[in-house]
């Protein structure tokens, strides 16, 4: 009987390999302490504790901007980083997280700020509160195509305007889309020079044994540097002749 191969659509939703026997410790979770100007935060929470030395307070998506505001009153005035993580396959949603910083005269404390927002579901813009949370959030839609209500330049930053796609979203191919395939060869040149070009090769792990000028012999006959042996050598008195003036 022919084994059946597993399906690849939801291939990233685990691991190719685990190891029966090993088993990743999973980080304590101890109660919050050491914050007492949290006590006075009108927001309610869903959860609290300290993690890997980090404070981390979880609530609900639609409270998120009046607790980050209470926060920021308090002194965490400061917006280190924002991003998500893509749990679409495991339960439709997106995991956001925000980095707070208080900044004190003998010490500083940290803040982790996490929510949680279905596929299609918008959150509001911090802009409002952190110049920085601009480029974080546009960053954020970019690569995962999350939209943040009340920014006041939502457009891509990293990857072009006309560009298909989220790249970080784990449904993304790792080497990228027919589309992502034949981007550079349109824009630059048009469709029509695809069979001249070919596709862009987007694989960082080939490796072309006939190919000896970009990548190492794979065997003892160098047939290109023996080809341009002359014009490699008058390039090399070249270079001697000029380092001898100097």
């Amino acid at each position: 009987m022919v084994r059946q191969n597993p399906p690849k659509a939801n291939a990233q939703k685990s691991a190719y390999y685990t190891h029966r026997f090993d088993v990743p410790p999973t980080s304590p979770k101890l109660p919050l302490s050491g914050f007492d100007e949290l006590q006075s935060l009108q927001t309610p929470l869903l959860e609290s504790y300290i993690q890997n030395d980090l404070a981390t307070l979880w609530v609900e998506s639609t409270q998120l901007f009046a607790l980050i505001s209470e926060l920021h009153a308090l002194g965490y005035a400061t917006l280190t980083e924002m991003s998500a993580i893509d749990n679409l396959e495991l339960n439709n949603e997106f995991e956001l997280f925000y980095l707070l910083l208080k900044l004190e005269e003998t010490s500083s404390k940290r803040l982790n700020i996490k929510t949680k927002i279905k596929k299609t579901q918008h959150i509001t813009s911090l802009t409002p509160l952190f110049k920085s949370a601009n480029w974080s959030e546009r960053e954020c839609y970019d690569m995962f195509g999350i939209i943040f209500d009340g920014h006041p330049y939502l457009h891509r930053l990293l990857m072009p305007r006309d560009w298909v796609g989220h790249p970080l979203l784990k449904s993304y191919p790792l080497q990228g889309d027919e589309y992502a395939a034949w981007y550079e060869v349109d824009r630059i040149f048009g469709k029509e020079y695809r069979d001249i070009i070919g596709k862009e090769q987007r694989d960082s792990a080939r490796i072309d044994k006939n190919d000896e000028r970009n990548f190492s012999s794979l065997s003892f006959t160098p047939t290109y540097q023996e080809e341009h042996k002359p014009a490699l050598l008058k390039s090399f008195k070249h270079s001697t002749k000029l380092k001898a003036r100097r």
